[in-house]
């Protein structure tokens, strides 16, 4: 089990989850150039796995109100959104989240996630979420995570089944990908069950 050293939580603007290699915090407004640039190079390459795109997805007033949304969720404590960044070259590399936190007696929450092309096989989101498992699990005190990933992503299967996911389901026309609704494979991870 990754325990990343985590600092400044419950702040939107000062949580920081350290990792070997990786730092991961909310998203500022300062990220824009970044945050535009990292998703641009990639926007074909992560098409097929996403939501579609709206066509003023880059500017900087969207990415401002997004920002906005994120900080309020977190400050909410309804989601929680994540930068990776590469401790060397300081770039954003990806994102993990932490989305739609259920509190009472569910204590679950799904993940989602995204990395650069360019950086994948490094395993670098393996180390991203492990110590977003941990984060969920022994700061945020969730019992449960969950997942779903379509069909033919392998890479994301693959991984989820890394960290001790199990497949769990299948939901026909779960989620609007790439501007269809498509059916996902569904995966979960119990606390009881990490180490």
């Amino acid at each position: 089990m990754i325990r990343p050293e985590v600092e400044g939580f419950p702040s939107f603007k000062y949580t920081l989850v350290k990792t070997e290699r990786l730092l991961m915090r909310a998203p500022r407004k300062t990220d824009f150039k970044k945050w535009h640039d990292i998703r641009s190079a990639n926007k074909e390459y992560l098409k097929p796995f996403e939501p579609e795109w709206s066509d003023n997805w880059n500017t900087r007033r969207v990415f401002s109100r997004r920002v906005n949304r994120q900080e309020k969720e977190w400050v909410n404590g309804l989601a929680y959104s994540f930068l990776l960044i590469e401790k060397g070259s300081q770039n954003i590399i990806g994102g993990i989240n932490i989305n739609g936190i259920n509190r009472g007696a569910a204590q679950f929450a799904s993940l989602g996630y995204w990395i650069s092309e360019n950086m994948q096989g490094q395993g670098l989101m393996s180390e991203a979420m492990s110590a977003i498992i941990f984060f969920s699990f022994y700061i945020l005190n969730l019992e449960r995570l969950n997942a779903a990933t379509l069909e033919k992503n392998e890479k994301s299967i693959q991984l989820l089944k890394s960290k001790g996911f199990e497949k769990e389901g299948f939901a026909r026309q779960y989620v609007e990908i790439d501007g269809r609704r498509q059916d996902h494979i569904l995966f979960g991870l119990n606390k009881t069950d990490y180490s």
